[in-house]
């Protein structure tokens, strides 16, 4: 059985560069979705349990494998808007995800 693999975002826009932060977010859809991914869900962050700032929100994206993941960060379009995600963004990093079946 293959299972799902995952990108997990954790990101905090950053207010000073809401231009940047937009046409990040405008791009960035249509290139990872050529390589597959899946949105799967975007959640507010409410609160952290310890002294760490917390980021704004955490995005889950489904993708078809982990090689998807890696081309995806490797493609010349979402290389081309790596400046704009870097300005945009006072915080963000990627986890790369795999889930876990029980009996």
């Amino acid at each position: 059985m293959i299972l799902p693999v995952f990108l997990h975002i954790e990101a905090t826009p950053n207010p000073n560069e809401t231009e940047a932060f937009q046409a990040y977010s405008s791009q960035v859809p249509a290139i990872a979705q050529t390589h597959g991914a899946v949105p799967i869900a975007t959640y507010d962050v409410e609160s952290a349990f310890d002294s760490e700032d917390r980021p704004a929100v955490f995005i889950v994206v489904s993708f078809p494998g982990r090689d998807a993941i890696m081309n995806f960060f490797k493609d010349p379009a979402y290389e081309a808007i790596v400046p704009l995600r870097d300005l945009g963004f006072s915080h963000i990093r990627f986890y790369m995800t795999s889930e876990r079946i029980y009996p």
